[in-house]
């Protein structure tokens, strides 16, 4: 044998060797840079995410503030570069007005610190007072009606009714999300006691009375006192939700006016001016059953909503359909003996009191104002439209793909069946209103407050129908004389 050989094989095998490990040195020193290099790509990728600061609606209103999370939440999948930062409104120092605060100090100042703000059509008024502009949404919010596909999204009404831009002053400041409709609630548990059959539709005023009557001789014969209208004097910064006696009011006016464009009109009218009159003279007679809590001047709605879910009156039409989430959210069980009716009329009518709202909109000078407007076009879906009338009991501005109104649900308890059954029955026919501009005339809208105050005080029977009267054209008279 070779004496080489074996030097000569353990060189080849040196060779291999070395060739190997290098192999492999090189292949870790690639995947080291392949990470360091995918690393940094992350960390800028986090540095270069993009966050929309928005304020939000409906915490603590049961499925409406997971309605709220989970579409932001799905969005952000969907969009990784994009966060939100939500700051629910009743969170501000202040609780809601302090929300409000922070959106007339941010375009006062120009500083931008909430992309999408909470616009509700109640506060548009506020927010304009804080500005010394009428025309504020013109100025400082994104004109939804003007983006590409975004008309598609909304229901046709809500794009041909003058009702709904005209809350904003002309504007469409982003997509009608909420939609309701005013009921009047009965605690069936309290009724089923009391012997009471009532309607679910057509109800008219001679029922009402009836109701009122029945529950107020049970108590004269069983030694009881339960209450038999929940209504509360919280009526801090106009009508707002101390709503019930008012309810009762608008839909007995409204069924005394055929035509929906009438009812609507802002201009005087000598024939509404004599239907207070009557009016008034019905919830007089309302009076004579006492049928208010004792002290329900000082009480604050938001405190004692739920006072209905503890049997402490009959009937309730402080908030409107939108009252499901929260007392939902306050004891899902008792909410079960909830049931919501049509609203007592004179006569029936071919419109009913509902309406929708844009809960949020966005800053034009927004530094995120195109990420901000895509989040709000998610809110604007099919599917978010079906997901609000499941998790909300109620109606939405958006058109879903369920049913041509989008407002059913598979579910059929008493508040599906009765969002159905308005639904299908007046469709688009719906006006709401927190001010007397279109009873009165738009020239006295701002005695909405006295307006109210002096119904409640004829439900108490503290004053009569005709003192009320006096006091409401003595209040016009001094609009009049300035």
């Amino acid at each position: 044998m070779n004496k080489k050989a074996p030097w000569i094989i353990a060189s080849i095998l040196l060779i291999a060797a070395i060739f190997f490990l290098t192999n492999i040195l090189l292949k870790n020193i690639k995947n080291s840079s392949t990470k360091v290099t995918e690393r940094i790509k992350v960390e800028n990728d986090i540095q270069e995410k993009k966050t929309i600061n928005m304020q939000g609606h409906w915490k603590g209103e049961d499925l409406r503030e997971n309605f709220v999370t989970e579409t932001i939440k799905e969005f952000e999948i969907r969009n990784p570069e994009i966060k939100t930062n939500i700051k629910w409104n009743m969170d501000f120092p202040g609780g809601r007005i302090g929300a409000i605060e922070e959106i007339i100090s941010q375009f006062k100042t120009g500083n931008i610190n909430w992309d999408i703000i909470w616009l509700e059509p109640f506060y548009y008024q506020k927010i304009a007072e804080g500005l010394n502009d009428k025309n504020w949404a013109e100025h400082y919010l994104v004109d939804f009606e003007s983006l590409p596909g975004f008309s598609e999204t909304q229901k046709s009404f809500i794009l041909s009714d003058p009702q709904y831009r005209n809350s904003m002053n002309g504007l469409i400041t982003g997509p009608y999300i909420e939609g309701f409709y005013q009921p009047l609630f009965y605690n069936k548990v309290l009724a089923d006691k009391i012997g009471l059959k009532i309607k679910d539709s057509g109800m008219t005023y001679d029922d009402l009375f009836g109701y009122f009557k029945q529950i107020a001789e049970y108590n004269r014969k069983n030694g009881t006192n339960i209450p038999i209208l929940y209504d509360s004097g919280d009526y801090k910064g106009g009508i707002g939700y101390a709503a019930s006696t008012w309810n009762i009011f608008q839909s007995l006016f409204r069924s005394e006016i055929s035509d929906i464009n009438e009812a609507k009109s802002l201009e005087y009218s000598e024939k509404k001016l004599a239907i207070v009159k009557k009016v008034l003279k019905s919830i007089e007679e309302l009076s004579q059953f006492k049928p208010l809590i004792t002290g329900w001047k000082d009480l604050l709605w938001f405190e004692t909503r739920y006072y209905v879910l503890e049997n402490k009156a009959v009937f309730t039409a402080c908030g409107a359909s939108w009252m499901y989430s929260h007392w939902h959210g306050i004891d899902a069980k008792k909410t079960m003996n909830m049931v919501p009716v049509e609203m007592p009329t004179y006569r029936e009518t071919s419109y009913y009191i509902g309406g929708y709202n844009p809960m949020f909109a966005v800053a034009k000078d927004s530094p995120v104002r195109d990420e901000a407007v895509e989040l709000l076009m998610a809110f604007s879906k099919p599917v978010s439209a079906e997901k609000w009338v499941r998790y909300a009991k109620a109606p939405s501005g958006i058109k879903g793909n369920i049913s041509s109104p989008g407002n059913t649900s598979n579910e059929n308890d008493q508040f599906d069946n009765f969002i159905s059954y308005i639904t299908n029955k007046y469709e688009g026919d719906v006006f709401d209103s927190k001010t007397v501009d279109y009873i009165l005339g738009k020239k006295y809208k701002d005695i909405s407050l006295q307006f109210n105050m002096y119904l409640g005080a004829v439900m108490d029977g503290e004053i009569s129908a005709d003192e009320a009267y006096n006091k409401i054209i003595a209040d016009m008279s001094a609009i009049d004389k300035k």
